[in-house]
């Protein structure tokens, strides 16, 4: 989710909860904050399909891997001062609403891409400061991390919009598995702005989240809200630890933003969080604040037409989470643009919602540069790859290093044929990408017959590496690692 701060102390080795239950699900209250402990106090909400399993409540769809037993009114609502309890109700209650959320806008079960029909929620696995999505065992994970200036535990499984973003990265990862075999900074670009819609959207369907963003904008979400910051005793928190703003403000990101498309050959990998890089939390601030805006402008509309403030912004959320569920079933497979992604929401939005935000889109990504001026109309529209297949490049040439000759796969049009894969464009704009992931040392080397440890898989600060070379029957490979933060 974030530039992390260290990796200590943390368990590997968890193991999976057992899948069996008792013969009749509840519906059962829980702890729940869509926000975190800057924002507001601690509210509830109910999960339906929870049976209990040996370790704690599970549905058929989500599983909490860790020990956790109800009160004796049967429920999961717990005081924030029993850290472990608390923060175990918390993630897997927040897991399973943010899934049904979604779910119910796309219409149909997402995929899991791995470990069959659950995802695993693991809800404190050991000190650092962030929290991430393992493809491997199809599983979100949260830390915690002392705070000295507070003399206080943060908990990353605590805030509501860190849990929805990573169950984010699960949902997408399930929905178009190419985007995290990409090495190009929009698809995974994407997969963070997605993963941090997920986490504005839930709280946007809350009460009470409404009510405090409403009393903040009056309706006019351009101004400062607790909707757009995201995760913001986190963001506070790491920039304590590193003693400087590392976020850019006491936050993670700020969907409430003005950055504009640049081409990314043109940009460093990540210059810090007052520039713009193609680092895939940092680019992915542009795709964000041109939907961000366009839900401002549905909110607006809303207010314009008579509904109260808080009112306007949960039903402007409502609609934006159907235009997301819509847009999932028109998204590329594969590598793709901004652009192209821009072009499938406006088609989501003509096809399935009768066109009735498209000015509001095409405004909005045009005034990003996402979209150039005077592109109208759906038909003919450059949308991407339908389909996809995987396409081998050997690095090849200078600038490689110790990675020279490698083969890494990427992900490219099944409907177009290329004659060289060597001289196509995808080809060289893959060796563009890994020139620039190696330079900033993004990939991590291996020697022959070295065995990967799971922490490995982490740079010294916890962020996951890009990608693992390996050898494989005595060549280079570079491998996708499937850790996303």
């Amino acid at each position: 989710m974030i530039n992390s701060i260290g990796v200590s102390n943390v368990n590997y080795n968890v193991n999976s909860v057992s899948s069996a239950a008792a013969p009749a699900a509840k519906e059962i209250e829980f702890s729940y904050n869509p926000q975190d402990n800057v924002v507001m106090s601690p509210v509830t909400t109910h999960v339906g399909d929870v049976t209990m399993g040996k370790h704690g409540p599970q549905t058929s769809r989500v599983k909490l891997d860790a020990d956790l037993k109800p009160n004796e009114d049967g429920n999961f609502v717990f005081d924030q001062k029993d850290s472990k309890n608390y923060t175990s109700a918390h993630t897997f209650a927040t897991v399973a609403k943010t899934l049904e959320m979604f779910e119910s806008a796309f219409g149909e079960k997402v995929p899991w891409r791995s470990s069959g029909d659950t995802i695993t929620v693991r809800p404190d696995r050991g000190e650092m400061l962030n929290a991430y999505y393992s493809r491997s065992d199809c599983s979100v994970n949260f830390f915690h991390s002392f705070d000295k200036q507070l003399g206080e535990m943060v908990y990353s499984g605590q805030s509501g919009e860190a849990v929805s973003h990573e169950v984010g990265h699960a949902m997408l990862d399930g929905i178009r598995p190419g985007y995290l075999n990409s090495w190009s900074p929009d698809p995974l670009g994407f997969h963070e702005s997605f993963a941090d819609m997920m986490g504005l959207f839930m709280a946007t369907q809350d009460d009470k989240t409404c009510e405090i963003a409403a009393r903040e904008t009056g309706g006019d979400m351009k101004k400062e809200n607790c909707i757009a910051r995201t995760a913001e005793e986190l963001g506070t928190a790491i920039n304590r630890a590193v003693g400087k703003n590392k976020t850019g403000g006491d936050f993670i990101r700020n969907a409430n933003n003005t950055w504009k498309w640049q081409d990314p050959s043109t940009l460093p990998e990540n210059p810090g969080s007052d520039k713009l890089g193609t680092e895939m939390h940092n680019w992915s601030r542009v795709w964000t604040g041109a939907v961000y805006d366009i839900y401002a402008g549905i909110v607006s509309r809303n207010v314009s037409n008579g509904m109260e403030p808080k009112d306007a912004i949960k039903a402007g959320g409502a609609e934006m989470i159907e235009l997301y569920g819509h847009l999932m079933h028109e998204a590329p497979r594969g590598d793709f643009t901004y652009k192209q992604m821009a072009n499938c929401m406006l088609k989501a939005d003509a096809e399935h919602m009768g066109g009735k935000n498209s000015e509001l889109i095409r405004n909005s990504m045009t005034n990003r540069l996402i979209l150039p001026e005077g592109e109208i109309g759906t038909e003919d529209m450059d949308i991407g790859p339908r389909e996809s297949r995987m396409m081998t490049v050997t690095l090849d040439g200078d600038g490689f290093g110790m990675f020279s000759g490698a083969k890494v796969e990427t992900p490219v049009d099944a409907n177009s044929i290329f004659t060289s894969s060597t001289n196509s464009k995808p080809a060289q704009d893959l060796k563009t990408n890994m020139k620039r992931l190696i330079d900033a040392g993004r990939i991590l080397y291996t020697e022959p017959n070295q065995k990967i440890e799971p922490k490995d898989l982490f740079d010294k600060n916890g962020m996951p590496y890009m990608g693992v070379a390996r050898w494989v029957d005595g060549d280079l490979v570079i491998e996708r690692n499937h850790v996303i933060s």
